[in-house]
């Protein structure tokens, strides 16, 4: 069984994450050939002020 996690910065919608599972599910499907009831995926929110790129926090790059 595939688990997929995938993190995003919070305040994606509900509605986004849905399309997102839906068709990371269909690809797997299509590829591995299992059940769609075999695929797991794992959002997670990740604040800006808790992700860095390049030594900045992501959220010095929005407010700059």
């Amino acid at each position: 069984m595939p688990v997929v996690e995938i993190k995003l910065f919070e305040g994606r919608s509900v509605e986004l994450k849905k399309r997102i599972a839906k068709e990371v599910t269909e690809v797997l499907v299509k590829h591995l050939q299992i059940p769609e009831e075999a695929v797991i995926v794992i959002f997670e929110d990740v604040k800006r002020e808790n992700f860095a790129q390049a030594g900045k926090l992501a959220v010095e790059a929005t407010s700059s």
